[in-house]
């Protein structure tokens, strides 16, 4: 399973260190966040460095009203639910948006569709009209937006309907958008969302995961492709409001937090000068090693007097969970699945030896959400696991 980087507020710099530092990577590009020109020369760069693009059009909420969005030459203007069903006015949109993959050179098209709170016969009709009007996208792999509320993902008939349905849509793929808090604790969703990606493997189709973070690491035992993250918690989870402009343009005071990979936690710096005085601040080196973004945690006098910035503290995330999904897919459905079992049970023997040195945070800790995590990995394997171990 990849990792994709999903483009958010001022990771341009950011993106191209990863690419350059990996030597690879594809980032899928959000006009919410990239004007037009930014667009065109962002991708440029990221070519010259070996790395890809994804264009999402994000037409998520038609009537969203963010001012760097609502610029962009693809974007429904004063958009209703009649324009959704006129099928000119959303192919002259489509040809703008084939237009931007051209100058982005991008690997593939997001084919864009509208938030889904119920598998409805109107939701079917317009995500339909969107697919439709996008014959003309077919000089590279198409994939279709799948952007689901929670709701949808909590309802066992919307997701059978769902992989029932998309057997029959000519596409390459899928880019499932799901709305969730950025850790979820909701076995039901996790484990349909998990039946879902399965289901569209099966349909032998590929499957992105966008808005995900080190949580959705379990989907590698549905065999995803690749799910995408990036720095703020507003695009490693997904919520239409960010679509929208704000009143409130105050900047709030935010803590630096470390990821420990092999608790699949994270922590505040502050937290980690408990761990040093506890003789265990080791412990949270990655597996054992040290990147070039957190070694200054452990090298320093203090944690939390090190260089470790918010800056720093992404690309080590970002860095981290990109190894994670890498190892995440072994060469049985099997195999993945004991894989991940053994790094849920080490993840919590640590979470537990930590503890017993007074050392956690609540805030993002995997303790509160691992129960739905195992939730998930059993009703794979229960409900869909001889298929895939048979179409591995």
């Amino acid at each position: 399973m990849d990792m994709y980087l999903q483009f958010g507020h001022g990771m341009t710099k950011l993106c191209c260190d990863l690419v350059e530092k990996c030597r690879d990577g594809t980032v899928i590009l959000s006009p919410r966040d990239l004007s037009e020109k930014a667009l065109k020369e962002f991708s440029f760069k990221l070519t010259k460095i070996n790395g890809k693009t994804l264009f999402d059009p994000q037409y998520y909420n038609p009537k969203a009203n963010h001012k760097k969005l609502i610029k962009h030459p693809h974007w429904l203007e004063n958009c209703n639910t009649s324009l959704l069903s006129d099928f000119k006015y959303i192919k002259e949109h489509i040809e703008r948006i084939k237009t931007i993959n051209d100058d982005i050179n991008s690997s593939a098209y997001i084919i864009p569709s509208i938030v889904c709170s119920n598998v409805d016969n109107a939701w079917i009709k317009h995500h339909e009209i969107f697919l439709n009007m996008s014959d003309i996208l077919r000089n590279k792999e198409r994939f279709i937006t799948l952007a689901l509320k929670k709701e949808v993902l909590e309802n066992e008939d919307d997701i059978e309907t769902l992989i029932r349905i998309s057997s029959k849509w000519d596409v390459d793929g899928y880019y499932i958008v799901p709305e969730s808090p950025y850790l979820n604790e909701s076995g039901l969703f996790l484990s349909n969302l998990g039946l879902l990606v399965a289901g569209l493997k099966l349909q032998n189709r590929k499957v992105i995961i966008g808005y995900a973070n080190h949580q959705m690491l379990y989907l590698a035992c549905t065999k995803a492709d690749a799910i995408a993250s990036g720095t703020f918690l507003n695009v490693r989870s997904f919520n239409t409001n960010k679509f929208n402009d704000r009143n409130n343009n105050s900047i709030s005071r935010r803590a630096t937090w470390y990821y420990c990979p092999q608790a699949f936690s994270e922590y505040r710096i502050s937290i980690l000068d408990t761990a040093q005085r506890e003789n265990v601040l080791d412990e949270f080196r990655p597996y054992g090693e040290l990147n070039e973004y957190s070694k200054d945690v452990f090298l320093s006098s203090k944690p939390s007097e090190s260089s470790f910035s918010e800056k720093l503290a992404f690309k080590h995330y970002l860095f981290e969970l990109r190894k994670q999904c890498l190892l995440g897919t072994k060469k049985t459905f099997n195999e993945t699945v004991v894989y991940h079992e053994v790094l849920i049970k080490q993840a919590i023997d640590f979470l537990r030896s930590m503890n017993k040195h007074k050392v956690y945070d609540s805030m993002r800790c995997f303790n509160s959400i691992v129960d739905g995590n195992i939730y998930a990995i059993n009703k794979i394997k229960d409900e869909i696991g001889l298929l895939l171990e048979a179409n591995w």
